[in-house]
């Protein structure tokens, strides 16, 4: 069930257009918007906990609903739509595709507007590459989601988008707290590079990278990726090929786990 909600939800992700209100990040701002009646839960919403217990509760909902239910095909439809909302990313895949037709086109001015959407998207500064720009795009809005929701099932990947996406307070305890959540899927990640890519140039980077806990998330996806290919672009004035190698890696990386997610499941081990 796991690998048929997931290619179910990548095939919708990549075929069906909805509107920018059936994103998760969408939802997720409307529900902490939410004005309930009772002074208790205003107020308590307001705190730290507070307003991330609160934003998890559609997530925590969900889950209940399924367990009371026992239903394998509600689970599944449920499971299928939840990744669907939860990878959904329309503006990055449109400012990807703008990027490269104004690349190609040599409207420089033009593909620098879209790669600063891309960075805005990843909420990453100016100066980041297109390269670590769509690594960071692909792991936190596709594979983060995928493997917490092979780990804890349809509330974990709901709990992580909403942890992602949820409006919360610029300080360090809160990077402290998505270093920690990316942590993992980094490292998952990052591992699939060194098999699909050049594992001794990368393998030592990603050993290393293990012992970096929890700060480097963002720097250790980008340098094991460059280590694991060849990111250098082909002439000075070219400025798609880079992006064109790191969606093929990623591509290349994200199919190494579905069929090893596939062999699981044949085996009955999943």
């Amino acid at each position: 069930m796991y690998l048929l909600a997931i290619l179910l939800a990548y095939s919708l992700e990549r075929t069906v257009q909805l509107g920018r209100n059936w994103e998760w990040r969408r939802l997720v701002l409307r529900w902490q918007h939410l004005q309930i009646a009772g002074g208790k839960v205003e107020e308590w919403r307001q705190h730290r906990l507070g307003r991330v217990l609160w934003a998890i509760v559609p997530a925590l909902i969900v889950w209940f609903v399924l367990a009371l239910s026992d239903n394998t095909l509600l689970t599944f439809v449920v499971s299928a739509a939840a990744l669907f909302l939860s990878i959904r990313v329309p503006a990055a895949r449109t400012a990807y595709r703008n990027y490269l037709d104004a690349a190609t086109s040599g409207d420089q001015e033009t593909a620098r507007a879209h790669l600063h959407k891309l960075q805005k998207l990843a909420e990453r500064h100016e100066e980041a590459p297109v390269a670590n720009v769509l690594l960071w795009i692909h792991l936190r809005y596709y594979f983060a989601v995928f493997v917490y929701f092979l780990l804890f099932g349809v509330v974990g990947a709901l709990v992580y988008a909403t942890l992602r996406d949820m409006r919360h307070p610029r300080n360090e305890r809160w990077s402290t707290a998505e270093q920690v959540i990316d942590w993992l899927p980094t490292r998952i990640m990052t591992l699939g590079f060194l098999l699909v890519g050049n594992f001794s140039r990368a393998a030592p980077l990603w050993l290393s990278s293990i012992g970096n806990v929890p700060q480097g998330n963002y720097a250790a996806a980008t340098k094991i990726a460059a280590a694991a290919e060849d990111l250098t672009p082909n002439h000075e004035d070219d400025i798609t090929s880079t992006a064109l190698t790191t969606v093929a890696l990623v591509k290349r990386n994200m199919l190494l786990f579905i069929v090893l997610l596939a062999v699981l499941t044949i085996g009955g081990w999943f």
